[in-house]
């Protein structure tokens, strides 16, 4: 693959990481500062701390993998405050996004 075929998919990442920022980020803020019996209840429901958990465990396996690629800039670390203080719907392809505007893709 040649970096003239990344372009549209570096447009892609980058509405994929907005999209993942408000979707994911706008509801949980909303039900974390307005509706606390509501994210008591969530944050207190087994079910949703397994997920909490698989989230965790994918953000580390992505971040190994992206010190392993030998990623500098992004780095392994800028992933972790990524994923925490967005999502992984929001990390992953913004991650991908800086990557390929790195690499200088057009």
């Amino acid at each position: 693959m040649n970096m003239t075929s990344l372009r549209p998919l570096k447009v892609f990442f980058l509405v994929a990481s907005i999209l993942g920022f408000l979707l994911i980020n706008l509801p949980f803020l909303y039900y974390f500062s307005f509706e606390k019996l509501i994210y008591n209840a969530a944050m207190g429901n087994p079910v949703a701390l397994v997920f909490i958990a698989e989230a965790f465990l994918l953000m580390f396996l992505f971040a190994f993998l992206i010190a392993k690629l030998r990623w500098k800039r992004p780095g392994w670390v800028l992933f972790i405050v990524f994923s925490i203080l967005g999502s992984m719907a929001f990390a992953v392809p913004f991650i991908l996004y800086l990557h390929l505007r790195k690499e200088g893709v057009e």
